[in-house]
């Protein structure tokens, strides 16, 4: 594996150097961790995984490969390899070799094709042993605009009506690997060049944005979301966009920021538009300030096209609730939002609504719906 020097460029905050790793075009070495490495992330990103999976067993060293949304197993190493292999990834993504029984997170940067990708990798001590996972970032040639995200005609003007609004928050929300960073990439796209200062907190920055000022968090050094939130406000922002809200500090930085009249773009971990009131308020968040300055959430899913992989590739599904004044008022009395819950539901179209109108026009399958959103497609 070929080592290049190369500054890490999106640190911006940390302004830490990280070496990229050139990724050898010949046939590795498969005798050694180097070549073992330089064949799994070969095959991974010629495959578009998203993550790698590096599990001991009793029989080797188990590789899987997510793609698609998919784990599937793709081989097993020899046993004699996974020290070998932890240790020389460890060692890439400045990880503590010596500490095997904590959890670890690490990053490293590899260059293959004239391409680069981050890699973000992750230990977990089990019974059997360490176990890696590895999140490859930058599969995607080319920020997606919103046109491309496959948004219904009606929840695509949801979309421009909450982008053209001066203030207040939008929350887009959905699992883990649910698409939420790339509609959050393709709402800045959208609103970039517009003489407006926009600053995002990521982690990690998953994209370049030339003309944006993005903020990679860094937790090791103290830089947390809620202390980069702290800082923005002394950065004169028109538009700011929050990777994650994490936990209560974080989401009260924010609901102050889009209250003082500042469009806050914000992630949230929940299932459906309205199961994101419900995690702000329990974030401690009032229901009065919420109601006052939430402009609407999406909620999305990826779905497989076919669910035997015959059609590569997902789309997305999603819902949109503008939060317009008779939905504020319901907010602001929480009591009244938990017992109309089902009324408000109606007022827009659900995931399951638009998964079955995509099912219609060819575009998935029933059964990739029911493993996503279980019995109510």
């Amino acid at each position: 594996m070929v080592i290049t020097a190369n500054n890490r460029k999106g640190d911006s905050m940390t302004q830490r150097k990280h070496m990229v790793y050139g990724i050898d075009t010949e046939t590795p070495d498969l005798s050694t961790a180097a070549g073992r490495i330089n064949q799994l992330l070969q095959e991974a990103i010629r495959c578009r995984a998203s993550d790698i999976h590096l599990e001991p067993a009793r029989e080797g060293f188990v590789v899987k490969f997510r793609c698609d949304g998919l784990l599937q197993e793709q081989t097993v190493l020899p046993v004699e390899m996974q020290s070998l292999i932890l240790n020389r990834m460890k060692v890439m993504a400045e990880m503590d070799i010596t500490e095997k029984r904590l959890p670890q997170d690490g990053h490293l940067a590899v260059a293959w094709k004239n391409r680069q990708y981050d890699l973000r990798i992750s230990s977990l001590p089990l019974y059997q042993g360490e176990k890696l996972v590895v999140r490859i970032l930058g599969q995607q040639e080319n920020l997606m605009t919103l046109e491309e995200l496959g948004f219904s005609l009606e929840n695509y003007q949801k979309v421009q009506t909450l982008l053209q609004m001066p203030g207040g928050i939008v929350l887009v929300c959905g699992p883990t690997g649910s698409g939420k960073t790339t509609t959050l990439y393709s709402m800045l796209a959208a609103l970039q060049g517009k003489g407006r200062n926009i600053i995002t907190l990521e982690d990690p920055v998953e994209y370049e944005m030339p003309g944006i000022n993005q903020v990679q968090i860094n937790e090791r050094t103290g830089l947390t979301f809620a202390r980069g939130l702290r800082s923005i406000l002394r950065q004169d922002p028109d538009i700011i966009m929050v990777g994650e809200i994490r936990d209560q500090e974080s989401a009260e930085i924010a609901i102050r920021l889009a209250y003082t009249g500042h469009l806050v773009l914000a992630s949230l971990h929940t299932g459906h538009a309205l199961g994101a009131v419900e995690r702000m308020v329990e974030m401690g968040i009032a229901s009065h300030l919420l109601a006052s300055c939430l402009n609407g959430v999406i909620a999305q899913r990826l779905v497989r096209c076919s669910r035997d992989g015959s059609i590569p590739g997902r789309i997305a599904i999603q819902e949109v609730m503008i939060c317009d004044d008779k939905i504020r008022q319901m907010i602001s009395s929480y009591e009244t939002f938990v017992n109309q819950r089902e009324m408000i539901a109606k007022q827009f179209s659900s995931l399951a609504e638009d998964g079955r109108k995509k099912m219609q026009e060819g575009k998935t399958v029933q059964e990739e719906l029911m493993a996503v959103l279980g019995p109510e497609v």
